[in-house]
């Protein structure tokens, strides 16, 4: 049985892929295909739409997911 591109992308999603690009390489879909699935994804509350930011957190190493015992842990 061949799986589906919501699933295919959820899955992908699910195993840790960090942005579409990413989905795209790990699953082989084309990325319209991978935007539209995870588009339908969004609308269906299956996956939540993060925004990318880039650099450091502006309350510093406080304040970011990254950090680890409070130090960068990005570095």
């Amino acid at each position: 049985m061949v799986a589906g591109p919501l699933t295919t992308v959820l899955g992908a999603l699910q195993d840790g892929a960090g942005s579409l690009g990413d989905v795209s390489r790990r699953t082989g879909l084309r990325l319209d295909v991978v935007r539209a699935a995870s588009d339908q994804l969004v609308r269906m509350g299956r996956v939540q739409q993060c925004p990318l930011t880039l650099g450091c957190a502006a309350g510093g190493c406080g304040a970011c997911p990254q950090a680890v015992e409070g130090r960068c842990g990005s570095s």
